[in-house]
């Protein structure tokens, strides 16, 4: 039995978020309704609480994991009812040329909007959610998978294609700037890439983490030039992949020197603030340096996320730092901003 109300967290003003009752979305022909279980706080959610990247009032949330709770007559889908499943809340025409083409992520065309009561939102930090089933991933493991695990499908996915456009290849020196939670993510699936890595983190807890992850090697970029230890690690070549996920746009511009001629920099993550960076033309002519950068997972890389994790094949449990009901929403945003944590839970039960 679906209730007709349920709780969803909104953010309602800078630094402030509560639970509220709102009414049950109803799903349409070619949507599932989907009972969210686990949902994790990203650096984006953080951006939004703080009032600096949505209009508020927002009911945030695209981390997330739940099960199938109802599919209406008009939905044609192989999904039922109790499966678990993950979800992928961003949104994307499927006609457009980048849609068109497998870059979903890039996607163009006009896009869904969900409203709550009248507020608009992703919908993850809400116990129901109304989605295409195109967008909802069945995990594979059925019963057993660990729905808490699961919710890292979307973050995993990010960094799942962020690999796809390193192309890394067998016995390739990976240089992962930032040992935060993406970072870590990263150097976990280059690992399984079969690379050699290299984690460049100030703080001592993340670098320690990337190590039991798999890391080779750590540097702590206050004691010495990341750089230059880089360029000696490599035996002078310089690393073959540098993915850079760090908010800092001097550093962004740094690394350009850290990969050898031929080799790939993928600039992962948005800056804020944003700006420009000087670039020698002539550098990446000369060398056929390629740079490229990272934005959102393919439905492709998302599939692959829900195999991953569905089947415990990479294990990220670590990761989840500490975990929070819904009803301290604002501690769980708090501590999700914290250098402490990697993911904060929220559980929606």
């Amino acid at each position: 039995m679906i209730p007709k109300t349920m709780k969803a967290i909104v953010c309602d003003a800078p630094n402030h978020a509560e639970v509220r009752e709102m009414t049950t979305p109803v799903p349409q022909a070619g949507e599932v309704l989907v009972n969210v279980k686990k949902a994790l706080i990203c650096t984006w959610e953080q951006r939004i609480f703080t009032g600096n990247d949505m209009p508020l009032p927002y009911v945030p949330g695209h981390e997330i994991s739940g099960v199938v709770a109802a599919i209406p007559e008009g939905t044609v889908t192989d999904l039922q009812v109790g499966d678990k499943v993950v979800v992928k809340t961003y949104d994307s025409c499927g006609q457009c040329e980048n849609c068109y083409r497998g870059m979903d992520n890039l996607c163009t065309g006009k896009k869904k909007t969900r409203v709550y009561d009248g507020i608009p939102g992703t919908g993850g930090f809400a116990q129901y959610i109304a989605i295409g089933s195109e967008r909802v991933y069945k995990l594979p493991s059925g019963d057993k998978a660990d729905l808490s695990v699961c919710a890292f499908a979307e973050p995993l996915a990010c960094c799942i294609h962020s690999l796809e456009q390193a192309d890394i290849q067998l016995g390739e020196d990976v240089v992962i700037v930032g040992g935060g939670i993406m970072g870590q993510l990263h150097n976990v699936l280059a690992k399984l890439r079969g690379a050699r890595t290299i984690l460049v983190e100030p703080d001592e807890g993340r670098r320690e983490m990337a190590l039991m992850r798999g890391a080779d090697v750590t540097i702590n970029p206050m004691e010495t030039d990341a750089v230059e230890e880089i360029i000696k690690l490599t035996n002078g070549h310089g690393a073959h992949v540098c993915f850079f996920t760090v908010n800092s746009l001097k550093l962004a511009q740094d690394y350009i020197e850290s990969i050898g001629k031929g080799c790939r920099l993928v600039y992962y993550g948005s800056f804020h603030p944003n700006g420009p960076i000087d670039m020698n033309p002539n550098n990446i002519h000369y060398s056929e340096k390629r740079i490229t950068g990272s934005y959102s997972p393919t439905a492709k890389a998302f599939w692959t996320a829900s195999h991953l994790l569905g089947y415990n094949l990479v294990d990220v449990a670590p990761f989840i730092t500490e975990s929070y009901p819904m009803d301290d929403c604002m501690t769980a945003f708090q501590r999700a901003m914290s250098m402490e944590t990697y993911r904060v839970l929220i559980d929606l039960e």
